[in-house]
This record gives structure tokens, sequence and C-alpha cells, in this order.
């Protein structure tokens, strides 16, 4: 009895251990970092996106992109210390690392590369690296001369129509925007009591009309009655 029990469990193992080692080894080879993007060209000034994702979850560890290769490679995105300019695409997925670089510039071309680490007691360790995208920035776009031509001009126009408004308004209220505003004439100077006048002539003889400030005016006496007289000679005749 015994023998055929020990018979029929290393028939149950040489059965399962195969098995057992080959999905150990696919387990193994099947994590992968893809990167699909060979080469990738950007205008200056637009959007550059860069493709990346990992075939499983584990092992844990965090994804990051990164500019260059070696010890001075630099740092594009990760989930903490990312590039100001750079975003991920899907935030929050355990699989799609893709990552979109806003208002390219010149200096922003090189070979990006997505990194799988993982994590171990003593920090982390890179495990698989994707083979890299070589980024090329050419001149704006054509469209960018087009939209900086179309601001300028409607800035243009808003002038202008400021400038007439201006203009309008100003002959609206009776002044002729090129006429220059008269001066103000001054007033009539009034000659006072001590105030001599400026030329006098020998031959004339002048005299101040004006009275003094609080000096009572004399009354003006009322015109005295005239009375007129005729006489009359009457003379009789004496009839005989």
């Amino acid at each position: 009895m015994g023998t055929v029990n020990n018979k029929l469990l290393s028939w149950s193992l040489a059965k399962a251990l195969p098995h057992y080692l080959c999905s150990a080894g696919a387990g193994t080879q099947e994590f992968q970092v893809l990167q699909p993007q060979n080469t990738e060209s950007v205008s200056e000034g637009r959007t550059l996106t860069l493709t990346c994702s990992v075939t499983a979850v584990v092992p844990v560890g965090p994804v990051k992109w990164f500019k260059g290769s070696g010890p001075s490679r630099q740092l594009v995105y990760a989930e903490t210390g990312s590039f100001p300019r750079a975003s991920r695409a899907l935030a929050g997925s355990n699989t799609d690392f893709t990552i979109h670089i806003s208002d390219t510039r010149p200096e922003d071309a090189g070979t990006y590369r997505c990194v799988k680490f993982r994590k171990m007691a003593g920090g982390e360790e890179e495990l698989s690296s994707g083979p890299g995208t070589v980024v090329s920035v050419s001149g704006p776009a054509e469209g960018s001369h087009g939209t900086l031509a179309a601001g300028i001009i409607c800035v243009l126009l808003v002038g202008l129509l400021l400038i007439s408004v201006y203009f309008y308004v100003r002959n609206k209220r009776g002044k002729s925007p090129g006429m220059a505003s008269s001066p103000t004439p001054a007033p009539a100077k009034t000659r006072t009591q001590s105030q001599p006048p400026e030329e006098k002539d020998a031959s004339l003889l002048y005299a101040d009309l004006q009275h003094p400030a609080g000096l009572q005016q004399p009354r003006k006496k009322a015109p005295e009655e005239h009375a007129e007289y005729a006489t009359i000679k009457v003379t009789q005749t004496v009839a005989r």
C-alpha cells in the first residue's frame, strides 16, 4: 500500500513541477516596459506626447521618465519632483505611464527613456527600461505665426477705435482736436482811489469821482422850485 502511495505522489510531483517552473519563468519574462516611439518630432511651442506602458503591476515600484542616460541623466517625470512642464496623461493608471511635455523648446531635444523601478529594503532598484525615444524640436509652427499676427491686428484695431471715440467726444463738446484752447481774457483792471493814472496829460485836470469805502456820500439837495411871472399891462379906453 505504501509503495502505491509513493508512486502516486512521485507521479503527481513529476507532472506538476514542470508546469510550475514554466509558470514561474513566464511570470518573470512577462514584465516589459513598452516604449513604441523610436523617434518623435515636434514643433517649438507645441505639446510633446511620450508613450510608455508596462505589462504587469508587479513587482511593486514606481515608473519614471529620464532624458539622457548614465549618471548625468535628467529626471523628467516621477510621482514627486517632476519637470515643471511634464504631466501624466492618465493619472492613476497602474500600467499606462504616457506623459505630456507642454510648450516644447529647442533644449528639450534628446533621448527619453521610461524606466521601471522595484522597491527594495534600502530604497529603489532599476528593474527595466524602454528602448528610448529620440525627440527633435523644429521651428515654431506656422499656425503660431498666424495667431500672433491676428493678435497684433486686433490690438491695433482696438487702439484706432479708442482714438476715434476720443476725438468724436471732443468734437461733440465743441473742441476741435487741432484747435488749441483760447486763453481766458484777463479781467479789466479797475483803478482804485489809491492808484493814480498811469499817464497824465498836463493840459487836463483829473478828478477822482469814486468815493472811498466807508465814507458816506453827501446828500443831494432837493432842487429849488422856480416860479415864473408874467406881467400883463391892461389899458382902458375912456369913452367920450
